[in-house]
């Protein structure tokens, strides 16, 4: 139990940490377009890599982000129903959530990884004038995903130790 524990505190922090250090990217994406806004208009100037560089860093936000706000419970949630349920209730329809989240979020590991290892080995590069390699961009769905996944496995560990608590009292 204690191992499970601490696997659970290592899952949080880990979402934590990486979610709240790729928040930081925004701030890199708004500077790039600064810069380009400023050398468009002002030095008549403009940059052929800032649009796409900027579309790589917002995926990369939106992918590692997204297991540090299933964490802090961030996400929408429709709740009339479910607010009135009572708390076993609730844990059970928690599990049930959960579960069917995990597949969804295993299919898409597994199809984002079959994606991005298709760009890395067959070096795939984007079709415009700047032509960075994809498979950097491609690879935060994978790594986004796995993020959500141990999430995921968290959470429905939580609601089955909370169901478990409930149950015995």
């Amino acid at each position: 139990m204690q191992t499970l524990e601490k696997f659970l505190r290592i899952v949080e922090r880990m979402n934590t940490w990486i979610g709240r250090a790729s928040c930081n990217l925004i701030f890199v994406f708004m500077l790039l377009m600064v810069y380009e806004v400023i050398a468009r208009y002002f030095f008549e100037s403009p940059t052929i890599w800032v649009h796409e560089v900027c579309g790589y860093i917002f995926a990369a936000y939106i992918a590692l982000t997204g297991g540090w706000v299933l964490n802090e419970k961030g996400h929408v949630a429709v709740d009339i129903i479910y607010q009135y349920f009572p708390g076993k209730v609730k844990q059970i329809a928690d599990i049930l959530v959960s579960v069917v989240a995990l597949f969804m979020f295993i299919v898409l590991f597994w199809q984002g990884y079959k994606f991005a290892w298709h760009a890395f080995s067959t070096s795939q590069h984007s079709h415009t004038l700047f032509g960075p390699p994809l498979w950097p961009v491609k690879s935060m769905l994978p790594a986004g995903a796995m993020l959500f996944i141990l999430q995921i496995i968290a959470d429905l560990l939580r609601s089955i130790f909370t169901l478990e608590k409930e149950e015995a009292n």
